[in-house]
Formats: structure tokens, sequence, C-alpha cells
């Protein structure tokens, strides 16, 4: 009698440990997506309060719209330029990673490169900024950045670059 209970329970815990598996799973796919919607809301969340921050700021709305590429640049302009492109690396960097992680989408990447390809990263203060992050990245990333921004990798004239701008003294 004993036997008999042991061979169903053994035939029970048989039959509840794929369902055990199954709902685990199924657990683990939902965290998944749970984390991705979670990141996709914070990527689109700091995007819009960066936009709606800045019509709201007169002055930076004027700086935005100067060229960024004109030789009338003020050094103080210059740092600004050099700074901003510093956040929208920083947002980039973040979203390739995610999206390498499979959290992001590759419409969220897309918008972050196409933002960049408006011109901000041909202005001197941008490249320079670049200048400075490159040396941090892996050379995977470094190639599709270069190739996505610039058509292909940029020659290596940081140091004066970032020197003429006063970010860096020789």
């Amino acid at each position: 009698m004993l036997d008999d209970i042991g061979i169903i329970a053994q035939i029970i815990e048989g039959a509840l440990l794929p369902l055990s598996l199954i709902y685990l799973a199924r657990e683990a796919q939902l965290n998944v997506k749970l984390t991705r919607a979670q990141f996709s809301h914070t990527l689109t969340d700091r995007l819009y309060e960066r936009y709606l921050s800045s019509t709201q700021n007169e002055e930076f709305v004027a700086f935005l719209a100067k060229d960024f590429s004109s030789e009338e640049l003020t050094a103080e302009d210059q740092w600004r330029v050099t700074l901003w492109t510093n956040t929208m690396l920083v947002d980039l960097f973040d979203t390739y990673e995610q999206r390498e992680n499979g959290l992001a989408t590759p419409e969220q990447l897309d918008m972050r490169v196409n933002l960049l390809k408006l011109g901000l990263m041909q202005s001197p203060g941008a490249k320079a900024a670049w200048s400075l992050w490159k040396p941090s990245k892996d050379a995977v990333f470094v190639s599709w950045f270069e190739n996505e921004i610039y058509g292909g990798p940029i020659a290596d004239d940081s140091p004066d670059r970032a020197a003429s701008l006063n970010m860096r003294r020789n």
C-alpha cells in the first residue's frame, strides 16, 4: 500500500515538473517583455523631457538654432556644442547597448542616429566630443558609429581638435 502511494506520488511529481518548467519559462518571457517596455518608456520619456525642457528655454533654443560649424561661434558656444553632443552621445551609447541586449528597438536607435546626422556631428565641438569618447568604445561600436555618422572611418586628429577648442592642453 505504501509502495503504491509512493509510485502515485512519483507519477504526479513527474507530471507536475514539466508544468512547473513551462510556468517558469512563461514568467521569464513576461519579465523580459516587462523589462523591454520599461526601458522603452524610459528612453522615450528621457527624449520627451529633453524636448519639452528645450522648448521652455528660449536661450537654449536660440543656441540650438546656431550653425554649429560656424567659425563665429564663441569658445563658450563651442563648449556648449560639446556638452550637448555628450548628452546626445551618452543617450546613443545607452540605446545601442540596450538594442544589442534586445531591450531597445531598432527604431529607437535609428531615431538617435538620425538626430546626430542632422549636422551636429559635423561641427568641430561634436567631433572633439567624439574623439574623447572614441578610445573608450570597442572597435565594433566605433566602426558602426563612424559608418553611420560619417560614412566611414574619420581621421584621428583629435588631439589637435581638442586642443584647438581648449578641451585638452598639449
